[in-house]
């Protein structure tokens, strides 16, 4: 190698080069060592070495040199020795040298090589601060598990001081069983390469200087320092975060346990597809159903069913979702069908993402609260009813004065004047003002001032006996199906009275239906058992007689329910209508000891329940001639009302007793009460889509074998050819005579 290509290598090289001789003198100074030191090579060269270090090597350097020499001690001569060096500013750094040693003509000279370690050490540093102050404990140890580090957060965590630890095996800081098996674990590693202990987030358990064991995350990594492996440990203590996942279960425990406890509200989880997650006992008490019936179902069974065809269970959850919350008060079902008004808020639950997870609903039964509401709507109607009352009283009072004057002079002048034409005049105003009588009649009606005549009446009997008067009124076109309890009471009231609300409410019917549709009178036994108000008193609890009339119409909407008793109120065309009928069915009841009921729907009809006071201790039951003893009873069914009484009496006369029925469906409702009915006697052509041998179908169906006595005016015994009632069935040509119903009977009964 010639000296310029040499000159090049010294002068480009990364580390430094400095050549000395024998005596210490610097003879070569090369660029890098200009960086490294600050100083020029006109500084340096020719100048001893011992320049460039730092105390106690600069004042030992020259004694190290001199050993050498005389000796052959190579204190100096190495490589890879680490030292420290001196720059110009007087700052010191550390760098690795390596030096050796040549002759060149005779005279010993080293050469020296500088490798600067100034970015290593601050390096080192920089790991060395990361270690002691890192927050998680670090512990590095060999492949004999001796510990070489062991930084201030394993002191903290373990208890130990550094001196305690280092040196001696990592087993100390672990409870048994892993502290007499850990040798194994890391000969297994070294010997097969599994790396059982290598790894992330594993969980096991260190053991304090105080014999305390507590919970941490390893993660344990593996390298090699001079050709042999080394193990470093990451540990990151899990007592605080135990501690926090214990107490997050009790709270949620403590939070289950109170949301259990509650009994007067329902409180369920559902997850966003509106499933119930959970069910406590508030829920279970309110609806009946038990958690595991309710848990991983929808919660859209606990709906009214008019709601769920409305998709009103999926609107609320997408109000929720939307708006966060969605509050309503709303009709709930329980397990057994029964209804309660709930308050019901339902609020979404989302992550820290905003994505939603579920809802929660807490329900509330609201029904006594909406009773009290109901009952103070009653009451201000009442009140305003009580005040109309008193007001179109008054002024049917003295309008009936009024009328009293015009109705006595009319009739005074009739005796004065003597030309048809003044007669005529006088006639028509006497026929207006009886008009105006029979409308401050029923104005007093609605008052509660008319006067009544009170009687005990069967209700049933009533009903039966305006049957034929409302088919005549209400036309063909109308189904009038009776539908009367057995065993009602009796009731005092006014039957004309009671006979003229019935008609008012069929023709409010008839104009509901538009002359075509159904129209069911009914009668039952009713117990009120919470006081109702009225007006000028309280319905108080106790029995009542129902009768009901509910027609197939258009209904009503809840505005017109409202305002439906009001005199002179009324939807109908002008003319077509005083607006009094029902306001004077409304007084009558009322001034009678009962109460008015009305259910109505637009497009389902209307039923007017009207209830009487019922005179316990009469029952209707008690009364009828099936009880007594050693008399048959006989069906008796015909449409024509003087046939039916006629009947009645002939076999009255005759001994037997008497169930009269004015058509097929009236018949029916009296075998279903289970009276133990020894005869059907039928007429064959009947009203009401049901004739004589449809009927007896029906009750053999019922009863098999039961005696059939048909009647006829104009059908001959081939109406009974192949008919399945042959051996059973008689008919008696129409009109009757008594002694060939009373040999029919016979016959047929097996009498003597």
């Amino acid at each position: 190698m010639n000296d310029d290509l040499l000159q090049a290598v010294v002068d480009t090289a990364i580390d430094g080069l400095i050549l000395i001789e024998a005596d210490g003198r610097i003879a070569l100074f090369n660029a890098a060592c200009e960086r490294l030191f600050g100083y020029t090579p006109a500084e340096v060269l020719g100048r001893n070495v011992s320049m460039l270090m730092p105390e106690p090597d600069r004042s030992a350097h020259d004694g190290y040199i001199h050993r050498y020499r005389s000796t052959g001690e190579k204190r100096i001569i190495g490589i890879g020795r680490e030292v420290t060096g001196r720059r110009k500013d007087g700052t010191v750094f550390p760098f690795e040298l390596a030096v050796g040693a040549y002759s060149r003509d005779g005279r010993q000279m080293f050469v020296g090589v500088i490798h600067d370690l100034t970015k290593y050490r601050r390096s080192e540093e920089r790991f060395r601060k990361v270690v002691e102050t890192a927050i998680d404990g670090m512990i590095l140890i060999d492949a004999q598990g001796i510990v070489k580090l062991f930084n201030p957060a394993c002191e903290a965590l373990f208890g130990y001081a550094p001196e305690e630890v280092l040196g001696r095996n990592v087993s100390m800081l672990m409870p048994e069983p892993d502290r007499s098996a850990h040798d194994g674990y890391l000969r297994h590693h070294l010997t097969t390469g599994e790396k059982r202990i290598i790894g992330i987030g594993r969980e096991v358990m260190g053991r304090r200087k105080d014999g305390i064991v507590f919970p941490f995350a390893l993660a344990v990594g593996s390298f090699s320092e001079d050709g042999k492996p080394m193990f470093v440990g990451v540990i990151h203590d899990l007592t605080k975060y135990r501690l926090s996942l214990q107490q997050q279960r009790e709270s949620e425990a403590r939070f289950r346990l109170l949301v259990d406890s509650i009994t007067d509200y329902a409180i369920f989880l559902m997850d966003a597809e509106g499933m119930v997650l959970t069910w406590n006992t508030g829920a279970q008490n309110l609806t009946g159903v038990m958690p595991e019936e309710a848990i991983g179902k929808t919660r859209d069974v606990y709906y009214a069913e008019e709601a769920r065809l409305n998709d009103s269970p999926a609107n609320a959850l997408l109000i929720a979702a939307d708006k966060g919350r969605y509050v309503s008060e709303e009709w709930r079902v329980r397990k057994d069908g029964s209804k309660f008004w709930a308050s019901v808020v339902i609020s979404a639950l989302r992550d820290t993402d905003g994505e939603l997870r579920g809802f929660v609903n807490i329900t509330r039964d609201m029904s006594e609260r909406r009773q009290a509401e109901d009952l103070r709507d009653q009451l201000r109607q009442a009140q305003k009813m009580e005040a109309l009352g008193q007001l179109t009283g008054g002024v049917a009072h003295d309008f009936n004065n009024l009328l009293a004057v015009i109705v006595g002079n009319l009739e005074l002048l009739t005796d004065r004047v003597s030309d048809q034409e003044s007669h005529r005049l006088i006639e028509q105003a006497l026929r207006n003002a009886e008009r105006g009588a029979e409308l401050t009649r029923r104005l007093l009606a609605f008052g509660r001032q008319q006067t009544l005549k009170p009687a005990r009446i069967d209700v049933n009997e009533l009903v039966q006996g305006i049957l034929d008067m409302l088919r005549r009124t209400l036309g063909d076109s109308i189904s009038i199906q009776p539908a009367l309890e057995l065993d009602v009471y009796m009731v005092e009231v006014d039957p004309y009275q009671l006979e003229n609300a019935i008609l008012n409410i069929a023709l409010n019917a008839r104009d509901a239906m538009q002359g075509n549709g159904t129209l069911v009178i009914r009668t039952a036994i009713t117990h009120l058992t919470e006081p109702r108000v009225m007006p000028t008193r309280v319905a108080p609890v106790g029995t009542y007689v129902m009768v009901g009339v509910r027609d197939t119409g258009c209904g009503m909407s809840p505005d017109v329910a409202a305002r439906v008793f009001e005199p002179f109120y009324t939807t109908k065309d002008v003319g077509k209508g005083s607006g009094l009928g029902l306001s004077m069915v409304y007084g009558f009841i009322l001034q009678s000891g009962g109460y008015v009921e009305l259910d109505s729907m637009p497009g389902a009809g209307t039923e007017f329940r009207l209830y009487l006071p019922a005179l316990e201790g009469d029952l209707l039951s008690a009364r009828r001639p099936e009880n007594e003893p050693g008399r048959r009873l006989v069906l008796c069914v015909d449409d024509n009302a003087d046939v039916r009484a006629t009947m009645t009496a002939l076999l009255g006369s005759l001994g037997f007793a008497v169930l009269p029925a004015a058509t097929a469906a009236d018949a029916l409702e009296e075998l279903r009460r289970g009276l133990p009915i020894d005869l059907l006697l039928t007429d064959i052509q009947m009203p009401g889509g049901m004739n004589g041998i449809e009927l007896a179908d029906r009750v053999l169906a019922k009863k098999p074998g039961m005696p059939i006595l048909f009647m006829s005016g104009s059908a001959g015994e081939e109406q009974l050819h192949h008919t399945r009632y042959f051996g059973i069935s008689e008919i008696l040509p129409k009109p009757v005579r008594k002694a060939a119903l009373a040999e029919a009977l016979k016959k047929m009964l097996g009498m003597p």
